[in-house]
């Protein structure tokens, strides 16, 4: 089977918008999975589900909507980016050829030469019939970046366990949420990502933190301007779930995560 290239050229525009009208729909889309608890996902999951967010370059697959491994992947870059909405697995195969996106008549046959690996997990299709997929690079410094023409790569042994996981008709959804709230014993740190595609401008960045927030007490707003200023995927402590008095260790940014998952 011969996998041409890596997303072959411009995605699709997102639902075919432009403009302020892209970026309402793309929060609409953000607001129906992000602000979701990880079991909310349980009614939409069925077994498995992988959860892709492009913004912070990870995939998360869940098991009976619950969050169980998390993977670090090369998405899009900004001239060629990751399709975003709701798809799903429609092709596995093992031991794929590949084209190459910038010379079509160069073809690297199936083996360890190829530069996709062993495994290849097709999601999305664009205008011309081909697909965007999960496979495996040579380019490990690629991984955690926008690197690619719309496909996600990943470190060969994380997309062989991922393979080996899903099944044609698992569902795929493509996220860009660049901002994370977490919560640990009661407190909450916000980290923030680079907007790589353009879509949000930082009113939109604070607003759709705010969102997320409803209802939280934050003793420490200063840091969650500061991490939308910064964008430097730091976690920033920012407030507490509950009313528990500030414990003035934990303010400012850390280098720590709070509640990441292993």
């Amino acid at each position: 089977m011969v996998i041409h290239g890596e997303g072959w050229g411009m995605c699709p525009n997102l639902l075919g918008l432009k403009g302020n009208m892209k970026k309402t729909i793309l929060l609409l889309i953000l607001c129906a999975f992000i602000s979701l608890p990880a079991h909310s996902l349980r009614a939409l999951s069925g077994n498995y589900a992988v959860v892709l967010n492009v913004a912070s370059k990870k995939v998360i697959l869940y098991n009976n909507g619950l969050a169980t491994k998390e993977y670090p992947v090369g998405v899009g870059k900004a001239l060629t980016p990751t399709p975003l909405g709701n798809f799903k697995i429609v092709r596995r195969i093992f031991n794929p050829a590949w084209v190459n996106p910038y010379r079509q008549s160069k073809v690297v046959p199936a083996g360890p030469a190829s530069p996709i690996g062993q495994f290849w997990l097709g999601f999305a299709m664009n205008k011309k019939n081909q697909e965007y997929g999960f496979h495996a690079t040579t380019d490990l410094s690629s991984i955690g970046k926008a690197s690619t023409h719309g496909c996600i790569r990943m470190y060969p042994d994380d997309v062989k366990e991922l393979f080996n996981i899903v099944k044609v008709g698992t569902p795929v959804y493509v996220i860009y949420n660049p901002i994370e709230v977490k919560e640990f014993e009661n407190k909450l740190f916000v980290r923030v990502y680079p907007d790589i595609y353009s879509y949000m401008s930082d009113e939109e960045y604070l607003q759709f933190a705010k969102n997320q927030l409803s209802g939280a007490n934050l003793v420490q707003e200063a840091n969650l301007f500061k991490a939308v200023a910064s964008k430097d995927e730091k976690d920033y402590f920012i407030g507490w779930t509950g009313a528990n008095k500030l414990n003035e260790q934990d303010t400012g940014p850390t280098q720590k995560g709070a509640g990441t998952l292993n």
